[in-house]
């Protein structure tokens, strides 16, 4: 089960971080950033939601409590790169830094601060990370 939820994370986690790079690449500026993240956040919610009560049932407080902190940090950085964008800073800065840099302290917390230690699957998402930030980062 671990690893059905571990895939369906990794296929829908950089869809919102695409579309962003899409938008800004296009120059689609009829549609507001906040209405497109509205509708990544929200599915990705209905999708979660449904998952979990049909497998676990109701959800603790607690794991509510944790999913919306989790949730709000995702949002507030997302937005954060939608305003980056759209005040004019070029996408080939902003995603690298917006993603890199998290995937970059996610590593060292899980390794200096957890004691982590890769496995050949941890490498390979390693690897994948930073091919897609190369790919984000490349000029339009």
């Amino acid at each position: 089960m671990y690893a059905r939820y571990m895939t369906l994370a990794f296929l829908t986690n950089g869809l919102g971080v695409f579309g962003l790079r899409v938008l800004a690449g296009s120059g689609l500026g009829s549609v507001s950033e906040i209405q497109y993240l509205a509708v990544w956040y929200l599915a990705g919610f209905l999708l979660a939601a449904l998952v979990y009560w049909r497998q676990l049932g109701k959800p603790m407080t607690k794991e509510i409590g944790v999913g919306f902190a989790m949730a709000s940090c995702s949002l507030l950085g997302q937005v954060g790169m939608a305003f980056a964008l759209a005040g004019g800073i070029p996408g080939f800065v902003v995603f690298p830094v917006a993603t890199g840099g998290g995937l970059l302290m996610v590593a060292l917390v899980g390794v200096l601060l957890f004691g982590e230690r890769l496995q050949m699957l941890g490498y390979f998402g390693t690897i994948a990370g930073v091919c897609a930030l190369i790919l984000l980062a490349l000029p339009e």
